[in-house]
This record gives C-alpha cells, structure tokens and sequence, in this order.
C-alpha cells in the first residue's frame, strides 16, 4: 500500500462513520416516533429491536475505524519535519486541497506539490509495518 492510499484511508473511515452514525440515528428516531403512538407496542418493540442489533453490530465497526485514525494520525506525527507534518494534516486529516493550501501559504501550487511528495516519501518510513 502506497503513502498515499494508506493517508487516503482516514477520510474514508471518517465518511464510513459518519454514515453508521446517521443510520443508527434514523433507526433511534423510528422508535421514538413510535414509542408515541399508542397501541404500537409491536412494532415497537421490533424498531428497538433493529436499533439494538444495529447498535451492536456497529460497534466493532467504529472502533476499527477509531483504532485506524489513531494510527494513521501517530504515523503522521512521526514525521520529522514539521511543516511536512502539518501539511499531510491539512490533505487527509482536515480535507483540504492542495490548491487551497497553496493559497493559504502565498506559495506556488508546484511547490506545495513538491513539498506533498517529500511529505509522502517520509511517511512511508513511518508507516506501520516499515
């Protein structure tokens, strides 16, 4: 796996997580809407149901996607130089395009992709397993 896919990783765990959360929200909501509505206890009892099983499922999950980011972030911070450091923080931690940064930084758009090459190139010394 290359720097770039291993860093790319984190954005992706964040997007998985963000959609478990929100479905396990929608399930939350469908019991309490009925949990309103007399003579429901059926189908109450099976949207509580649902959302627990949901909510045990989505545990492991979420901790796996946790451990990743954590992990992903150590080797990042591993990365001697700190401007290197905080620009793959601001690529696949924070989001934010290359472009962007550039402007940011008053710096031209080539050298902050030189600099995210050296950055990468460094990472993948730090990188689990290397």
């Amino acid at each position: 796996m290359t720097a770039k896919e291993y860093l790319m990783q984190y954005r992706e765990s964040m997007a998985r997580t963000h959609e478990i959360t929100d479905h396990l929200a929608e399930l939350k909501e469908e019991a309490i809407r009925l949990k309103d509505h007399e003579g429901h206890s059926a189908a109450l009892d099976a949207a509580v149901a649902r959302y627990v099983d949901a909510c045990n499922a989505a545990a492991g999950e979420l901790d796996r996607l946790e451990t990743l980011r954590e992990e992903i972030a150590a080797a990042v911070k591993a990365v001697p130089d700190a401007r290197l450091r905080e620009l793959l923080r601001e690529i696949y931690i924070g989001g934010k395009k290359i472009v962007r940064i550039a402007a940011d930084r008053d710096q031209a758009y080539e050298h902050v992709c030189r600099l995210h090459g050296k950055a990468l190139l460094e990472l993948s010394a730090c990188m689990p397993g290397k």
